[in-house]
């Protein structure tokens, strides 16, 4: 393998330096631009022979010089298995989808008011499967084992009010805002200064803490007291810098 990689080398060399040679012999009749059929022809096969380790699998110098043709199709070969396999995921996941169960990477909407028939009978085969008695009109509150932080709900209109604000914002500039989540779409306008990237900073700061809390994370008084503290004034900074573009 060696000595056909070396052979190649070598015949590659000769071909590039007696082409060459012989091109240079004819330099004055090139550049008065009078050159011969047979010179035009030599000309190409130089630059063919020139750029042929780009183009071909073979070693020199000590680099193996891959074929860009064929890497170009790997590389296509690869994404088109990619979509293929996505196409797929995408397939099953509608074929399953018999019983209006929004499942899938795309973020969760809630479904139509005519589907929730449908769905509302889904939950309660689901639960009888689990032995849980069929769903009750009633209150949510028996969901959360202990008494929520009045903090915590404050914290939740908080983030509330920014979310419907940017939200309002979003749509009003053709952007989906299920597609462009909060923090985005906030990053966004600081790019087109649409705002400050002073402002977006300290939003998104405010926002950490509020999102933290509304996990079920604890958050420190110290926080707590810069959201209250902060939070009114950014959100009518916000919101007077948002008035231009709406």
């Amino acid at each position: 393998m060696n000595n056909s990689e070396n052979f190649k080398l070598l015949w590659w060399v000769i071909l590039l330096i007696v082409l060459g040679i012989y091109l240079s012999g004819r330099y004055s009749a090139l550049i008065e631009g009078t050159p011969n059929y047979f010179d035009a022809v030599v000309f190409l096969v130089w630059i063919a022979v020139a750029l042929a380790p780009i183009f071909k699998d073979m070693k020199l110098f000590g680099l193996h010089l891959k074929q860009d043709i064929e890497q170009m199709k790997k590389d296509l070969n690869h994404q088109l298995a990619i979509m293929k396999v996505e196409l797929q995921s995408s397939i099953e996941v509608s074929s399953s989808n018999s019983n209006h169960v929004h499942i899938g990477a795309n973020p969760m909407v809630p479904a139509p008011d005519s589907e929730l028939p449908d769905i509302e009978k889904h939950i309660a085969e689901t639960l009888k499967k689990y032995g849980v008695s069929k769903p009750t009109d009633g209150s949510t509150a028996s969901l959360v084992g202990e008494s929520i932080d009045r903090t915590n709900v404050e914290l939740f209109k908080v983030r509330y009010s920014f979310e419907k604000l940017v939200n309002n914002y979003a749509r009003l500039n053709d952007l989906d805002p299920r597609r462009n989540p909060f923090n985005r779409t906030i990053k966004l306008m600081a790019n087109n200064g649409t705002i400050s990237f002073e402002l977006a900073e300290g939003i998104l700061e405010i926002m950490a803490i509020c999102n933290y809390a509304i996990h079920g994370e604890e958050v420190s008084s110290k926080q707590i007291k810069l959201v209250e503290k902060s939070a009114n004034g950014l959100y009518e900074a916000l919101k007077k810098s948002l008035k231009s573009y709406a």
